[in-house]
């Protein structure tokens, strides 16, 4: 099949992306940016560059695409909503889901959207079944008119109205957990309103469940089969990371802070599963222990995780051995840290290799020495900081064959020094330096041409 996606470098279109890659779907991805697009997409595809705000798209891959799975949309809960934000979440939506109808052929033989559980508005203890009648407020208005919009669509249509989705890597839970963690976090306002949540492995199954099941047609709440309210959900994210749940924060305060904004996060929105699984859908994650038990894992102890992912053309065996080469850490490193090899304690790379080398953080000359803790050429190696910054850094490399070149995956687990303290003064710039580290690698890779090996 060959299925166009829009929003595919958002958290759930990467995930879905390498689902639908990996059962050998042809891909074509509607980005801004080329290079973007070859930066941050962890699955092979065809990349038409243009901007959906602006007007159609038209390009000849568009011509005999099958289905559509559009997933765009300006993010709702970051900040206060001015006037403007507002125009662009409405905007971003309703005129890029129209604009995305007139690019698409009349042939065209599925279209599946993202919605929202918002569409619903504050409804109190009601369960929310799909034919329930929309909301008032603004994010209720908005969702009403993209599903609108949506329907205008050739062929099957689905429209997957989507709750919180819980994840390790990013999304509203990484906004969450920051008050847990601290250990001042608490209910809001009364804690009694619904908060519909669904896993990011079960909202990716819902998308290929609709694809796959022609069955399904119309709006499907993408939410787990146990609503939690938001005292529920709060009191088990912070025993999953052994914190005291905090003081909780009025009502009153959050409008204070984040104007109508607050109107979602007190919302109550008890939606229903009852329609995906009489259709066939089985959840990986039923409840939100048992999603935030995974979840939270390596954050009891402390840790926090990096994790990135891109896609390679070339064989695990090719870029293995760009990766082999410890001075080729001197090349994919930004200049600004000066990184520089100081000694490598065996000819070539091996488990138990130590490497020494001398690096600016932010300006200050930092020395560190690492040790290939695990090495199995082609597709793993991890590396551990013995001396350096880090109270740990532990740093697992794999290079997964996948669809005719390799998923090349960093994980990284850090801690800091001065523990808890350490975390509280300098944990969001420590964490953006790792992530503007990794940013400058992985648009140093895709432009690389890794020679062959001999």
């Amino acid at each position: 099949m060959r299925i166009l996606m829009t929003g595919a470098t958002g958290l759930i279109g990467k995930e879905l992306g390498k689902v639908l890659a990996e059962k050998g779907h042809e891909i074509v991805v509607i980005s801004r940016s080329l290079s973007k697009a070859r930066e941050n997409l962890p699955f092979p595809c065809e990349v038409v560059v243009g901007d959906l705000m602006d007007g159609p798209v038209k390009d000849a891959k568009l011509l005999h695409v099958d289905t559509v799975i559009n997933l765009m949309g300006e993010p709702v809960v970051e900040g206060r909503w001015s006037e403007e934000k507002k125009r662009k979440i409405y905007n971003s939506r309703v005129q890029g889901t129209r604009h995305l109808i007139q690019s698409i052929p009349e042939s065209t033989r599925t279209f599946i959207s993202s919605s929202a559980i918002g569409y619903y508005g504050d409804c109190g203890d009601e369960v929310l079944r799909e034919e329930h009648a929309a909301g008032n407020d603004f994010l209720a208005r908005v969702t009403l008119a993209w599903e609108a919009e949506s329907e205008k669509a050739p062929g099957r249509k689905v429209f997957i109205r989507t709750g919180i989705v819980l994840s390790q890597q990013g999304g509203a839970l990484e906004q969450m957990m920051f008050p847990f963690r601290a250990g001042v976090g608490g209910i809001l306002g009364s804690g009694r309103h619904y908060m519909s949540w669904i896993h990011l492995q079960d909202i990716v199954g819902l998308y290929v469940f609709a694809l796959e099941n022609t069955q399904v047609n119309g709006p499907l709440n993408g939410v787990a089969p146990v609503p939690v309210t938001n005292r529920e959900l709060s009191e088990v994210l912070a025993s999953k990371l052994g914190k005291k749940l905090g003081p909780p924060v009025p009502s009153a305060a959050l409008k204070v802070l984040f104007g109508e904004v607050a109107t979602v996060m007190l919302s109550s929105m008890r939606g229903s599963t009852e329609k995906s699984e009489a259709l066939g859908y089985e959840f990986q994650y039923r409840t939100v222990d048992q999603a935030l038990e995974e979840i939270c894992e390596p954050f009891r102890s402390g840790e926090d995780i990096f994790y990135s992912e891109q896609f390679l053309p070339d064989p695990p065996e090719k870029i293995f051995h760009f990766f082999q080469d410890a001075y080729n850490l001197e090349q994919i490193t930004p200049p600004t840290l000066n990184f520089h090899i100081e000694n490598i304690s065996t000819p070539e790379v091996r488990q138990g290799t130590l490497i020494d080398y001398k690096l600016k953080i932010r300006g200050v000359p930092v020395k560190w020495r690492t040790e290939i803790d695990e090495w199995q050429p082609p597709h793993r190696f991890v590396d551990k900081q013995l001396q350096g910054p880090y109270r740990m850094w532990h740093h697992t490399h794999q290079f997964r064959p996948f669809c005719g070149g390799t998923l090349m995956i960093d994980r990284v687990r850090y801690r800091l020094p001065l523990g808890h303290l350490g975390w509280l003064v300098a944990g969001k710039w420590i964490r953006k330096d790792v992530e503007n580290i990794f940013a400058f690698r992985k648009r140093f890779i895709s432009t690389l041409e890794i020679p062959k090996k001999g």
